[in-house]
């Protein structure tokens, strides 16, 4: 009956429809994750570019203040230099740098605008406070990227620029630099003409029945493409029916997309005549602000059908026969694209889009010219797109595990290079003795170390570098190798042990030669007699220690000097204790105490403290596994921030007289 070929051709219109659209939404989400990928490299490559650049104006600055250390010239004369060095620096695209004190006043710009002036309380065009924001993030971090809309030099219009910033915390100088970063959103908006125009070429093919096409448009209402109506505000346009913007009626569409919208339109040949019923569906693909449509005549579809049953009442039995001829290959015609493209698409899933059969495929673009045959190249063309992308990916996920393996035999090393074997002296019932480490990466700064000088002399340290990950292993490694190979040197070189103290000093004397980085190490190093008890120890800016005494504990005041690295030729001095039979001493990093939770609260010493009284007269091992318990449980899912070192000696004074 004259319905049900309707029926059927309705329904593979439809279905052809539907395959057009996944297609089409399948191609827009790859173009769309190009410039995405493409925007991330750029603001990467900036974020080195000034990362390096500012390494350069921090190295020069500190030459200046290290002339003004070494007395060569006074401070004003130092500052004064390194100001002018600094402000006559330029590079790129005429980028300067700029110093403001902490009171946020310029003490060096190239504007003389601004020069001079209190910029606390100056507001970009967003109503941000771009040196308030600055100021806060160094003194958190020491650095930082900020982001805030600036006049470029020499122009009038604000532009988004991006900054980088640095405490130089000898003089209280913020120093920074920046680059205007509205080349990339050109370059976007560029590369999405691109797609534009990729689309409007493939639309422009693309034909659903003689006169049904897609078209896109923003939220903004503007028509991207449209074979007609490209450019035009979309909110001009009004539904003659309902007397309101038809674009409001799409959007209203968009929120089923699979659901079809009817209205009335005019056609070509008949502009101006609104009572064309049309069938649209609406796709909104959110990342780009997109409304994808896809529209047709409801008569268009129903033509075929028609034409056979006039046919029909004509000729009887041949117009039959033609009717079903005609129907027959009518179908075949808009089926087997749609199930060769379907098919292929299908297989592509399935292959997890690496290589297909498109066999197939070809042989539908070479037999046919219309929007069917454009679909399958513009198919063939996005899956070698896709292809190729996956392959990148694969490649940058090998790359990136290669460096993973690479840091774990890096972790493996490290850890080596520490005792880890307990009981560390089986054979010694004087102590007992239990440390570890836990790097927040795969390798870090903190370090341990325990050995003996001679047969009753037991030297012990912990530390903790100021940086992490390679480069403080690195100079943990070296700081820990110094330590013992002086300890030894002083030994052979005089009468006696040395004292911590003497080592400290070579120590840091040798550290801080040749150290461009300005790296350096906390350290609490201690010698203890085993015979008497008594302890020698020296702390280098590191975490005052606990006693623990029977059923209570002590914090060991302790002088506060330099950590090592920073300066030559430093005095450090002993402190002396005694340790009584089964008290033992409690060293640990700052890790411990600044460990957070998901609140972004601290341990802190008070819990460390509370946690210590209860394990007052519990073994070295007890203690240590308890506290790492206690902050493991406290920190709960939030990952580590920093190292976390413990070491821990109890004495048997008894075992001694024994």
């Amino acid at each position: 009956t004259q319905h049900e070929v309707e029926n059927i051709m309705w329904d593979t219109v439809t279905a052809s429809v539907h395959d057009m659209r996944k297609l089409i939404s399948l191609y827009v989400d790859n173009e769309y994750r190009s410039l995405l990928f493409h925007k991330e490299y750029a603001l990467d490559k900036y974020k080195q570019q000034l990362e390096n650049v500012t390494g350069i104006v921090i190295s020069n600055i500190d030459y200046y203040h290290s002339l003004y250390e070494r007395g060569i010239l006074s401070e004003q004369d130092a500052k004064a230099f390194a100001l002018e060095s600094v402000e006559n620096f330029r590079y790129g695209n005429n980028d300067y740098f700029y110093i403001y004190d902490t009171n946020l006043v310029a003490i060096s710009h190239p504007d003389p605008n601004i020069k001079g002036k209190n910029m606390t309380d100056y507001q970009d065009v967003k109503g941000n406070y771009p040196l308030k924001m600055i100021k806060r993030k160094v003194f958190e971090n020491g650095n930082g990227f900020e982001s805030f809309w600036y006049i470029r030099l020499d122009e009038t219009n604000p532009v988004e620029k991006l900054t980088y910033n640095y405490y130089f915390k000898p003089w209280d100088w913020i120093v920074g630099t920046g680059v205007y970063i509205d080349d990339i959103d050109k370059d976007i908006e560029s590369k999405l003409e691109e797609i534009l125009s990729e689309f409007r070429e493939t639309f422009s093919k693309i034909r659903i029945g003689e006169n049904g096409y897609f078209f896109i448009f923003n939220t903004n209402h503007i028509l991207l493409v449209h074979p007609t109506m490209e450019g035009i505000d979309f909110a001009e346009v009004e539904d003659p029916e309902m007397g309101m913007d038809h674009w409001m009626h799409l959007v209203e569409a968009s929120k089923n997309p699979d659901e079809p919208y009817t209205y009335f339109w005019d056609k070509p040949g008949h502009e101006g005549k609104f009572s064309y019923k049309k069938i649209a569906y609406v796709d909104f693909f959110e990342p780009l602000n997109w409304y994808i449509v896809s529209s047709f005549y409801v008569e268009e579809m129903k033509e075929p059908s028609k034409r056979i049953f006039r046919r029909e009442l004509l000729i009887a039995l041949a117009s039959l026969l033609i009717a079903c001829t005609v129907t027959f290959f009518l179908i075949r015609r808009f089926t087997r694209p749609v199930k060769i493209l379907t098919a292929h698409a299908r297989q592509l899933t399935e292959n997890n889009f690496g290589i297909t059969d498109s066999t197939e495929l070809t042989h539908l673009i070479r037999s046919s010219h219309d929007e069917m045959g454009h679909l399958a190249e513009t198919l063939i063309n996005m899956e070698k797109t896709l292809q190729q992308y996956i392959m990148d990916l694969k490649e940058t996920t090998a790359a990136n595990e290669k460096i993973r393996s690479e840091l774990r035999i890096a972790h493996d090393i490290q850890m080596s290079m520490l005792p880890q074997t307990f009981p560390a002296f089986p054979k010694r019932d004087e102590i007992d003795i239990y440390a570890m480490l836990e790097p927040a990466k795969e390798v870090g700064g903190d370090l341990y170390d325990f050995f003996f000088i001679d047969h009753d002399h037991l030297c012990f340290m912990i530390g903790d570098v100021s940086d992490k990950g390679v480069p403080a292993a690195l100079f943990m490694a070296r700081s820990k190798s110094l330590i013992r190979a002086t300890s030894m040197l002083l030994k052979k070189g005089k009468e006696g042990i040395p004292s911590p103290s003497e080592i400290i000093s070579e120590v840091n004397n040798e550290l801080t030669r040749d150290n461009e980085h300005c790296m350096f190490v906390t350290l609490l190093l201690g010698i203890l007699n085993i015979k008497s008890g008594n302890i020698s120890i020296t702390n280098a800016g590191h975490n005052l220690p606990y006693l623990l005494k029977e059923n209570k504990i002590e914090l060991i005041e302790l002088p506060h000097k330099t950590p090592l690295g920073l300066r030559e030729n430093i005095q450090y001095t002993s402190e002396e204790l005694i340790l009584s039979d089964h008290q033992s001493i409690f060293l640990y990093t700052d890790g411990i105490t600044e460990a957070t939770n998901e609140k972004d609260e601290l341990f802190g010493e008070n819990k460390l403290e509370k946690t210590l009284r209860t394990l007052s007269n519990s073994s070295p091992y007890t203690v240590l596994k308890m506290i790492i318990k206690e902050v493991h449980d406290f920190a709960g899912n939030t990952s580590q921030s920093d190292d976390i070192t413990m070491l821990a000696i109890q004495y048997f004074a008894k075992k001694t007289k024994e």
